[in-house]
């Protein structure tokens, strides 16, 4: 799928939605609006009417219920669950999230969020853009294309297909399938009925009201936080990625680390980082996490990019935008040939680089854990990692200059 393909409007208006098989999710409408009128209602009381020991009390709770249910959303749904990002899950990381933290995001259960979430990704693979669920380029406008996959995607129920029954239907744990099973009492129970039967015990109606404020208020919150990586991550951005609309913005980082680099995660989604570079793992709470997790064995084995992977996808956006530039400039067509022979060398002579350099540094390991002397070893190792940077260098001014001198060519 070209880039004009990928981000070609498929509807004009919203009310061509129903003609397909769209309808309005009349109880998700209602839950929804209900929630955001009473949070901004209740948390107006709380703030001109409730004593100042419950304002505190209210907004610690709201702060504990943002982080909890964000963390839980980008931790557990969405690297664990649906992408995989560790080989082994315990029961106990299984069961925090299901029957606590993942309720707090009010955003369905694991099982139906997930199964969206792999049709979202799908889309990368097969081109059939109509079944991403919350898609920033279904509608020619930016306006538009924001409402759709920032709220109104969430409210609508969409045309049944064979790819959501196989990926609903998927092999989940079956502590997963415990919760979607339950998931409206876990909701009435953590989001409602906890905070108003501790704000009672402790402060009467001003408590009940009080902390019933705060888990409202902390439920929108995530909602709209996580949301945003569906609409700000897909449409205001810098680098692209190669098969999909998402964007690296390296600025956003509401979402616990899901925001910064999309780009990178579409281009490469099982691994447990969010994005290449320094400013992708370092920006990355929910990276942390999961380090945490294996620090104490709750979870084993974690997928991420090799520096091989990293370096094809990186060097094959660049040549991309060539591509692009090409397409756009027809008759540069003589002069890109006498150039483009010479970056794809350099592409390779990088790879090759960057393959050398992970070889050298996996025999450093084994030598290290063996007690062997390995200091010429290491000496090679820092040479392959000179050599990976030089030929990337190379690769990218060759591939600016192409770009450079195809512009003053087609002037």
């Amino acid at each position: 799928m070209t880039p004009e393909q990928r981000d070609a409007p498929i509807y004009r208006t919203f009310s061509e939605l129903f003609a397909k098989g769209f309808t309005l999710d009349t109880v998700t409408w209602v839950f929804v609006l209900a929630i955001h009128v009473a949070a901004v209602a209740l948390g107006v009381w709380v703030g001109l009417a409730a004593p100042q020991e419950w304002v505190t009390l209210a907004i610690a709770w709201t702060v504990a219920h943002f982080v909890i249910g964000s963390m839980s959303t980008t931790v557990y749904s969405h690297r664990l669950i649906t992408h995989r990002a560790v080989k082994t899950v315990s029961i106990p990381v299984h069961l925090f999230f299901c029957a606590f933290g993942q309720i707090l995001s009010v955003q369905g259960s694991v099982r139906r969020w997930s199964a969206n979430h792999v049709l979202h990704h799908g889309v990368d693979r097969h081109g059939k853009k109509e079944l991403d669920p919350y898609s920033a380029t279904w509608f020619p406008d930016t306006l538009r294309n924001f409402v759709w996959s920032h709220t109104l995607t969430h409210l609508f129920n969409h045309p049944e297909s064979d790819e959501y029954a196989r990926a609903y239907n998927a092999n989940f744990h079956p502590i997963i399938a415990w919760q979607d099973k339950h998931y409206g009492a876990l909701i009435a129970f953590w989001i409602f009925a906890v905070p108003l039967g501790v704000g009672f015990l402790f402060g009467g109606l001003t408590g009940a009201l009080s902390l019933l404020a705060a888990s409202l208020i902390g439920s929108v919150a995530v909602q709209h936080n996580t949301w945003t990586v569906n609409s700000v991550t897909h449409l205001w951005g810098w680098t692209k990625g190669l098969k999909s609309s998402a964007v690296n913005n390296f600025i956003w980082l509401g979402p616990m680390g899901e925001g910064n680099h999309h780009a990178d995660h579409h281009d490469f989604p099982r691994d447990y980082r969010n994005g290449f570079g320094w400013s992708g793992w370092l920006l990355d709470p929910t990276r942390y996490v999961i380090l945490g997790f294996k620090a104490v064995g709750l979870v084993k084995g974690l997928n991420k990019a090799t520096r091989r992977d990293e370096a094809e996808i990186i060097s094959a956006r660049k040549l991309a935008k060539v591509e692009e530039l090409k397409r756009s400039n027809k008759g540069t067509a003589p002069l890109y040939e006498q150039l483009e022979a010479r970056v794809m060398e350099l592409r390779k002579e990088w790879l090759e680089a960057v393959s050398r350099w992970e070889t050298l540094r996996a025999e450093s390991k084994l030598m290290q854990r063996a007690n062997s002397t390995y200091e010429e070893l290491r000496k090679e190792i820092q040479h392959a990692k000179t050599v990976v940077n030089d030929r990337k260098q190379a690769f990218l001014n060759a591939v600016e200059l192409l770009n450079a001198q195809g512009f003053e060519y087609a002037r």
